[in-house]
C-alpha cells in the first residue's frame, strides 16, 4: 500500500480525487502532497503532489494549471511552462545527490515523468501529457519501473534526511571491528523516514497536533524538520520552536538550519522562526517571559518562583498567574505556530499559556516522550492540558479524519538504543529484579506494555500472573544486531571506592579513543546524583588528564546550552543530558539510584534516562554494596536474555508500590530537611559536652550510643 503524506494543499478537490485513485494500488512508495517546497529568487513554491513508488517511478503532478482550462488558447503554454518548471526544478534538487546521477556525475540516473491532472478532458488545445479522473491511472501504469537501487536514495533526497547525516565523517576510522566503525555503519542506516515520520513531519492540519513515541523514535528531528518546512511555506508566519532541556537550544538549531537550506537553499529567518527555551532567564528571553512581554506584565525570575511556589512547583505557579492576567486583560495572541518539545516536562498551565498565545486555529504541535517518567506512563489528558469549554469539552480535539493531515501520530520505532538496552533501562527503572519482588514502580495497566513496543514472548498479560516480554521485532531499527552483541553493548562493574571507579572510566575512555577509534564527542558521562555532581565530575576530571584528555561538566565548566564540545568529554547531570545521545555513555556512582529510600521511583527514573542516552554501548558503574545490588538485578535480567521476566503485581500490590516508594512532595522535602537540622544541631550538643545522653529518652540514647561506639 502506499503511504499518503498530506502537506500543503493546493487544489484540496484535485488531491481528494488522486488520493482516492491511488489510495488502494498495492504499490511501494509514497504520494507526499504539497511536497517537496522549492526555492525560489523571490519566493519559495511546493510541488502539488509527488508520487515516488518502485512500480512506477516518479511521477510529478501539475494541479495548477488547470486555473487556464477556461482560455483554450493559452492552455497549452500555460502547461507546457508550469511541467517544464515542476520537471526543471526537481531535477536539479535530485541531481545534487551522487546516488541519483550516472557515471557522467551530471545526468540523472531516474526517469522524470510529469502529468497535468484536469477536472475534464480538453480537446481544443494540444496540451501534452494531461489526464483526467478517467484516464490517471491508466497513464501511471505506463510508467517505467524506478530500479530498486534508487529508491532508498530518492525518497532521502525527497524527505531532505540527507541533512541528517552526521557531519562527522570518521575520517580516523580503519579498522573494520572498531567502536568507531560499528558507529559509521550504525549513522549510514538512517536513510529514509518512516511512514509515522513522514507523517509527523510534513503533515501539518489546521489546528493542533499531538506526536508521542519513546525516546530515540525521532521526535526533536521531526519538529526541527517540520519547523524548517512551516518557514519555507510560510515566511511571514511566527514561528516558536520550545523545549524544557537548555541544550537542545543548539541542536534545534543546527538541525532546523541544515533542513531548510536543504529545502530553500537559504538560511532561515531567526526573527520569524524563534528557538527559545520555554522559561528564558534574565539574557535570554523565553516562551513564557515573551509572552509576559506581550502580555504587558513582568516575568517572575526563577529565583522569586522558587521561594512562592517551591522548587518543584515555580514554572507551573508562573504560568498560572500569567494564565490568569492574560484571561483578565484584552490580550492579542504573538504566535501563528507553537511547537514543543519535551511536552511531558510542562504543567497544565504551560499548554494553556499555548492556547492563549497562539492564534486561531491554535497550531500548537507538541511532542512527548511516553516513557520518561516510569511512575506515570500517561500524560494528563487534553481537558486537563488545555481547558474545556463551557458544556465541558476540550477546548482543542486531535481525532484524526481520513484524507485530512493526521492531528494525533504515534512514533512506534525506537532507532537510538539497541532494543537489549532498551529492556535493561526498563527492568532497571521498574526494579523488576528487586529482592522480594520489591519493584521500584510498575505500569498498572499490562496493556500499556503493548503501546510502547513490547510483547509477551506467551500467553497473555494479566495483573498476578507471571510476565516474560520482550522487544518486538517490528519497533526496533534492525541494524543493531548486525554490528552490535548486548554482552557487549551493555556492562556494568562495581567498584570499592569512588577513586578506583574514576581510573577504570578514564582507562576505558582512553582505550575508546585510542585503540577503538572514537572521538571524545562520542562520549557521555551521565552522573545521577545531581548534589555531588561536581565532587564526582572533579575526580573523573583529575583521572582523564593522567591520559591528557580533556572533560567538562556541562553547565559548570563548560556552557549550559550544549553538552557537546570537540576535543572534551562531556559529563552531565541527568536534567541536562536529557533530549541528548551519544555513542558511548557512562552512567557513573549508580548506586545513587539504589537505595531502598523513600524516592527510589524518581531514582529509577534517572536510571532509566541515563541508560537510554546510549545509541550503542553504555557502561553502568558504582560503589560499594549498593552497586552490587544494582549490578545482581542487571545480571539477573542478562541471564533472562534481555527479556522481561517477572511476576506482574496484583491490584493491592501496585497500589502499596505507588504509596511505598513516590516521591516526596515540597512540603515532606522541607520537613525532612528541618528534622535533619535538628538531628544535628542535637548532635553537636551531645558531642561538645552540653546534653549527657543521660538526658535523652532511653531508646534513642541506646540508639546513639551504638552509633558513638
Amino acid at each position: 500500500m502506499l503511504d499518503i503524506v498530506y502537506g500543503k494543499k493546493t487544489n484540496p478537490i484535485a488531491v481528494e480525487a488522486i488520493v482516492n485513485i491511488l489510495r488502494s494500488q498495492d504499490w511501494q512508495g509514497t504520494l507526499y502532497v504539497g511536497y517537496p517546497v522549492f526555492g525560489g529568487e523571490d519566493s519559495n513554491s511546493v510541488t502539488d503532489a509527488l508520487l515516488t513508488c518502485i512500480e512506477h517511478g516518479v511521477v510529478v503532478f501539475d494541479l495548477s494549471s488547470q486555473d487556464s482550462i477556461d482560455v483554450p488558447e493559452e492552455m497549452d503554454t500555460v502547461v507546457k511552462a508550469r511541467q517544464r518548471d515542476l520537471l526543471r526544478r526537481l531535477n536539479s534538487r535530485l541531481v545534487a545527490y551522487e546516488d541519483l546521477v550516472k557515471d557522467d556525475g551530471v545526468t540523472l540516473a531516474i526517469p522524470l515523468q510529469v502529468v497535468t491532472y484536469l477536472p475534464y478532458a480538453v480537446t481544443t488545445a494540444d496540451v501534452p501529457n494531461t489526464v483526467t479522473e478517467e484516464t490517471l491511472l491508466g497513464w501511471i501504469t505506463r510508467q517505467p519501473a524506478l530500479e530498486a537501487k534508487y529508491f532508498v536514495p530518492l525518497n532521502a533526497a525527497v524527505q531532505k534526511t540527507a541533512a541528517l547525516k552526521p557531519k562527522k565523517k570518521r575520517l580516523n576510522v580503519k579498522k573494520d571491528d572498531s567502536m568507531g566503525a560499528t558507529m559509521k555503519f550504525l549513522d549510514s542506516q538512517i536513510a529514509n523516514l518512516d511512514r509515522w515520520q513522514k507523517n509527523a513531519a510534513i503533515e501539518s492540519p489546521e489546528g493542533p497536533q499531538r506526536i508521542r513515541g519513546l525516546a530515540g523514535s525521532g521526535k526533536t528531528i521531526i519538529l526541527a524538520l517540520k519547523a524548517a518546512y512551516l518557514h519555507s511555506n510560510d515566511p511571514d508566519a511566527d514561528i516558536v520552536v520550545t523545549f524544557n532541556t537548555r541544550s537542545l537550544y543548539q541542536q534545534f538549531k543546527t538541525l532546523i538550519r541544515r533542513f531548510y537550506f536543504d529545502l530553500v537553499f537559504d538560511e532561515p529567518n531567526w526573527e520569524k522562526l524563534r528557538i527559545l527555551h520555554a522559561w528564558g532567564s534574565e539574557t535570554d528571553p523565553g516562551v513564557y517571559s515573551t509572552i509576559a512581554a506581550a502580555a504587558k506584565t513582568s516575568p517572575v525570575p526563577f529565583g522569586i518562583a522558587r521561594h512562592r511556589f517551591g522548587f518543584p512547583a515555580a514554572f507551573a505557579g508562573v504560568c498560572t498567574e500569567l494564565v490568569t492576567h492574560i484571561r483578565r486583560s484584552d490580550f492579542t495572541p504573538i504566535f501563528d505556530y507553537m511547537l514543543i518539545d519535551e511536552a511531558q516536562d510542562f504543567p497544565p498551565s504551560f499548554f494553556q499559556l499555548a492556547y492563549l498565545s497562539t492564534k486561531p486555529p491554535k497550531r500548537i504541535v507538541w511532542a512527548y516522550d511516553e516513557l520518561q517518567n516510569l511512575s506515570d506512563s500517561t500524560m494528563p489528558t487534553l481537558d486537563q492540558l488545555f481547558g474545556t469549554n463551557e458544556d465541558g469539552t476540550p477546548v482543542i480535539d486531535v481525532q484524526n479524519e481520513e484524507g485530512q493531515p493526521k492531528k494525533d501520530i504515534l512514533l512506534p520505532i525506537c532507532y537510538r538504543n539497541p532494543p537489549w538496552l532498551l529492556s535493561m533501562a526498563l527492568g532497571l527503572g521498574l526494579g523488576i529484579k528487586r529482592e522480594n519482588r520489591e519493584f521500584a514502580q510498575m505500569f498498572k495497566e499490562p496493556e500499556f506494555w503493548g503501546e510502547i513496543g513490547f510483547e509477551p514472548v506467551e500467553g497473555t498479560l494479566a495483573l498476578g500472573e507471571p510476565a516474560r516480554l520482550r522487544r518486538a521485532a517490528d519497533r526496533s531499527a534492525p541494524f543493531f544486531a548486525e554490528r552490535l552483541e548486548p554482552s557487549e553493548s551493555v556492562t556494568w562493574k562495581s567498584f570499592e571506592s569512588a577513586q578506583e571507579q574514576a581510573d577504570w572510566i578514564a582507562t576505558d575512555i582512553n582505550r575508546a579513543l585510542t585503540l577503538q577509534e572514537l572521538d571524545a564527542n562520542d562520549i557521555l558521562i551521565v552522573i545521577p546524583d545531581m548534589i555531588n555532581a561536581s565532587s564526582i565530575g572533579l575526580l573523573l576530571s583529575e583521572a582523564l588528564k593522567k591520559f591528557n584528555i580533556k572533560s567538562h561538566l556541562v553547565g559548570v565548566t563548560g556552557t549550559r546550552d550544549a553538552v557537546f564540545a570537540e576535543q572534551s568529554v562531556a559529563m552531565s547531570g541527568i536534567f541536562r543530558a536529557k533530549g541528548n545521545e551519544a555513542p558511548l555513555v557512562y552512567v557513573v556512582n549508580a548506586e545513587y539510584c539504589e537505595n531502598g529510600s523513600f524516592e527510589l521511583s524518581r531514582r529509577r527514573n534517572i536510571l532509566f534516562t541515563s541508560l537510554t542516552r546510549a545509541k550503542a554501548w553504555v557502561r553502568v558503574c558504582g560503589v560499594g554494596s549498593r552497586m552490587k545490588i544494582l549490578a545482581a538485578e542487571m545480571d539477573a535480567i542478562a541471564r533472562d536474555g534481555f527479556e522481561l521476566a517477572f511476576q506482574y503485581p496484583t491490584m493491592r500490590e501496585l497500589e502499596k508500590i505507588k504509596t511505598s516508594y513516590r516521591e516526596r512532595t515540597t512540603k515532606e522535602r522541607q520537613a525532612v530537611k528541618k528534622e535533619i537540622k535538628s538531628a544535628e544541631r542535637l548532635l553537636q550538643r551531645i558531642l561538645s559536652g552540653e546534653i549527657d545522653l543521660d538526658e535523652l529518652p532511653p531508646q534513642l540514647a541506646d540508639l546513639l550510643r551504638k552509633g558513638v561506639r
